[in-house]
């Protein structure tokens, strides 16, 4: 889901990132398109952009670890960015806690208590 910002930034996977900095990442744009095309910053995205490959790592971490990755997905890349200190390779966040697991949880103890 690329995100467009107002001066033609490219931001991938995560509008929240558009406007914020990061000593490791700069300003979190896959690249701009005044000066190239979407469908080029699309494609090359994870060349053009570092966090992306770490974030893949946390969804690759999810995977391995988390029972219902398959309904959450890994988590948004924001949300691991703000949550783990400015890490995209964490794992469980409390949006994915109280959001995703504990909906998961929820909707799970119900259909077990009706049907029996």
């Amino acid at each position: 889901m690329p995100t467009v910002a107002h001066d033609g930034g490219v931001v991938m996977l995560s509008p929240e990132l558009a406007g914020f900095t990061d000593a490791r990442f700069g300003d979190f744009t896959t690249g701009n398109v005044l000066k190239d095309g979407l469908d080029v910053l699309v494609a090359e995205a994870e060349e053009r952009t570092s966090w992306i490959t770490e974030f893949w790592q946390g969804v690759d971490a999810c995977r391995a670890t988390c029972p219902a990755f398959a309904f959450c997905g890994g988590a948004h890349a924001a949300n691991r960015y703000f949550e783990h200190a400015g890490r995209f390779d964490g794992t469980r966040t409390r949006y994915c806690t109280t959001a995703k697991i504990a909906l998961l949880e929820g909707v799970t103890r119900h259909v077990r208590s009706h049907a029996r």
